[in-house]
């Protein structure tokens, strides 16, 4: 496979008739069938099957919302489309095909937008002007060093072929449903790059798959975020996630057994840091053997060290990888060959790869019975006391061996036409394993690697990345469009995987990434050590600062992944998600975390940065003052970053500073921010529940209702309990802006002046009495 050589329209047969009547396309000597779908909402489906395009055999399952009655899609010709009344091909060469491989070509508008593709590291937020592939890959295995230490490297470790268009005042999501290798052709001038001319892109839009049935889907929406609350519906929201799984995570590959893990326990006590995941690299398992532990590093057994790690409510995630040894007398491969559940080679034997075992063979998860069995195994490490697992290598990643040989089904069908649905196959079976062992426990799994659909089960950490400056600036867009592609539980590693990070390149990283969805501090061995306390003076205040902010901030964060499992809204989001202006359209160093944070860290060395404010006012964590203009600079110092909140925020937040990891998720403070100079009406619903079952879904939960008016003398605060299945939520008030005079619930309250600290100096605020 070339990572960096594209299909060319030139090769390619395009349709040349079409029956609208009987659905019959004619490419060529080809007679394939076109079957248009129109759903409510303003989504299509266009699926393209017969002889010549393999079958679709897919894991991914949509749910789109019921057909609708309106056609909206006009085809004549050859093929000449209006796809959902707003996705035009081009006339004449709309549809092509060059042996099993098919492309699409759109007409756009002159200084069309682009965004999503989901997990790339081009370090942009828009993404014209660009030719991209859409395949799995085990970046430092695939790539050498020099491409990927300190530039983007395409393609990545994630493949979702998923792409919203910005024509004019409205948005077009375009998802090609497809596990076979894919790619893009993004129109725009990108004169940087350009130094010959053939490095220009198609000045149209072209979107394909090297095979497979074609099923194609159209969203169509007045803004990005009703787009992509379609879409996310469409693939699947991310189920509620236990509470714990949002806090912060402390991993490094050399942690191995009971003396690391109860040596970290007791030092994140010691220097009250809270902590809620304590990580396992390679080295745990038994000479690297799947769903085994070394004796040596676990002399008392998990479970032993699991109780004792929740005496301070810690969990335990062990990395598990696809590679399977291939050792006879190891009973995971005995009994995977008696079960015939191995990928084979076209050999008709079990395919091998060389990973950390060895020699290794894989699970063939594109297979109802392989998934089954590995779920088995999952079962009983579950049980075994690990408390959830964290799924890396399943790009999948055979070392040196070319994984083209890796067959599935029997070995009748080919490796591309299911590789990068493998890691989602494995997620699957994962999920499903941890479900049995804890019925009503809900489930946390971390991927590597994903495809459409993966938010069903797991998180995406964002793949090795590298202690440098290119990296965390990066990681703003890539985290923002993997939000906007369907994959809002995503996150970096915090400092860099491999590299060495100054203290300043590290607290750059912890400031600017606490509130990221997903938040783990993960080392290379090699490197020199990141726990915090490692860190001297400044740094490690600074570290153990934001660590306990993001406790402080948990409540909302949880209250946001609520609203994805409901709703479909992704937790970072671009500031044209609520602000669509043209001043917003590349900006991706900065991101708002729901609607009502906004943050500008530092993302280079430089120790100065502009923010840019949407209109409005927003109030400034770091000096207690509003902005009302629409840009300013800032020069903050070691231990601040910017972060906003814009006037009429209702955000909920655990009691005080944390210094552990409890989460009493019925006692909050809720912090309004509010400008005198600009009164108004704002509302908002808390909820909470036990942050660890499926309870929720059968009630046991509680919201609290939110009513805030506010004048330039006064603040009118309603509350009111519509769900009381979780008990009675007490929530105490605390006022941002310079208001002093509240009425809560009908009676006026007197407000004492208190010193809060968030990203800067302590601020004087009024708390409600």
């Amino acid at each position: 496979m070339f990572f960096n050589k594209f299909p060319h329209r030139a090769n390619y047969t395009f349709a040349s008739a079409y029956d609208g009547t009987s659905g019959v396309l004619a490419v060529g000597n080809r007679r394939l069938t076109a079957e248009v779908t129109e759903f409510g909402e303003g989504i299509t489906n266009l699926h393209i099957h017969g002889k010549g395009l393999r079958p679709k055999r897919h894991l991914a399952h949509l749910t789109p919302p019921p057909v609708s009655a309106k056609r909206r899609t006009k085809v004549k010709g050859a093929f000449d489309a209006t796809l959902g009344g707003v996705l035009k091909t081009v006339a004449g060469a709309g549809f092509g095909m060059c042996a099993d491989a098919y492309l699409f070509q759109f007409d756009v508008e002159d200084g069309a937008l682009f965004y999503g593709m989901g997990e790339k590291t081009f370090n942009r937020l828009e993404l014209s002007g660009l030719r991209s592939k859409f395949y799995n890959t085990d970046v430092w295995s695939d790539f050498h060093f020099t491409q990927w230490l300190d530039h983007p490297s395409d393609p990545p470790y994630l493949s979702i072929p998923y792409l919203v268009v910005r024509e004019g005042d409205r948005y077009v999501g375009i998802l090609l449903n497809t596990a076979w290798p894919a790619f893009m052709e993004t129109p725009g001038m990108d004169e940087e790059r350009v130094f010959v001319e053939w490095q220009r892109t198609s000045p149209h839009l072209t979107i394909g798959a090297m095979g497979g049935e074609v099923d194609l889907w159209i969203i169509e929406g007045p803004t990005l975020a009703e787009v992509t609350r379609k879409y996310q519906q469409l693939v699947g929201t991310t189920p509620l996630p236990p509470a714990w799984a949002l806090g912060y995570h402390q991993s490094r590959w050399e942690y191995a057994g009971e003396a690391d893990l109860l040596d970290l326990d007791a030092k994140f006590a010691e220097h009250r840091i809270p902590c809620d995941g304590l990580w396992l690299d390679i080295g745990y398992m038994d000479g690297f053997r799947v769903f085994t532990t070394d004796r040596e590093q676990f002399p008392t057994g998990v479970e032993t060290v699991a109780k004792k790690l929740k005496r301070n409510r810690r969990k335990l995630v062990p990395i598990l990888d696809p590679g399977i040894k291939r050792e006879e007398g190891f009973a995971v491969y005995d009994e995977g060959l008696q079960q015939d559940v191995f990928c084979l080679s076209p050999e008709g034997r079990p395919y091998v790869g060389m990973v950390w075992p060895g020699e290794t063979v894989f699970a063939d998860f594109t297979l109802p019975k392989p998934r089954r069995w590995w779920s088995d195994h999952v079962k009983q490490f579950g049980l075994s006391g690990f408390d959830a697992a964290w799924i890396d290598m399943n790009d999948p990643s055979t070392g040196p061996v070319d994984p083209t040989d890796m067959l599935f089904n029997k070995g009748r069908e080919p490796h591309f036409m299911h590789r990068n649905e493998y890691a989602l196959g494995m997620q699957m079976a994962t999920y499903d394993g941890f479900r049995r062992a804890r019925p009503t426990k809900r489930p946390f799994l971390l991927s590597r690697s994903g495809s459409v659909g993966t938010a069903r089960y797991s998180a995406i950490w964002t793949g090795d990345n590298v202690a440098n400056y290119f990296y965390l600036r990066s990681s703003i867009p890539t985290t923002l469009n993997l939000s906007l592609s369907g994959v809002p539980f995503n996150g970096p590693d915090m400092g860099g995987f491999g590299g060495e990070p100054t203290d300043q390149l590290m607290t750059d990283w912890f400031k600017a990434g606490f509130l990221f969805p997903f938040f783990r501090n993960h080392s290379v061995k090699e490197s020199r050590r990141r726990e915090p306390w490692t860190f001297e003076g400044a740094t490690f205040g600074t570290l153990r600062r934001y660590i306990q902010l993001r406790y402080k901030f948990l409540p909302y964060l949880y209250n946001l992944f609520m609203d994805q499992e409901t709703q479909g809204d992704p937790i970072l989001r671009p500031l044209i998600y609520h602000y669509d202006e043209a001043r917003f359209a590349k900006l991706d160093d900065q991101f708002l975390v729901g609607d009502a944070i906004m943050q500008a860290p530092l993302v280079n060395e430089e120790r100065t940065r502009e923010v840019e404010f949407p209109k409005g006012s927003w109030y400034d964590a770091r000096r207690g003052d509003w902005e009302r203009h629409a840009s300013t600079r800032v020069t903050p110092d070691h231990a601040e970053t910017p972060l906003y909140f814009r006037n009429g925020a209702i955000v909920p937040t655990l009691p005080g500073m944390p210094t552990d990891n409890r989460k009493n998720l019925r006692r909050v403070e809720v912090h309004l921010f509010l400008d005198p100079e600009a009164p108004g009406h704002a509302d908002y619903t808390y909820r909470a529940d036990d942050g660890e079952t499926f309870g929720y879904r059968k009630g046991k939960r509680s919201s609290l209702h939110i009513d805030v008016k506010w004048t330039s003398k006064a603040v009118t605060i309603v509350t009111h309990m519509p769900e009381e299945g979780y008990g009675e939520i007490h929530a105490d008030f605390v006022i941002h802006g310079g208001l002093e005079h509240v009425s809560l619930n009908g009676e006026a309250h007197a407000t004492e002046p208190v010193r809060v600290v968030l990203t800067g100096r302590p601020l004087t605020v009024r708390r409600v009495s």
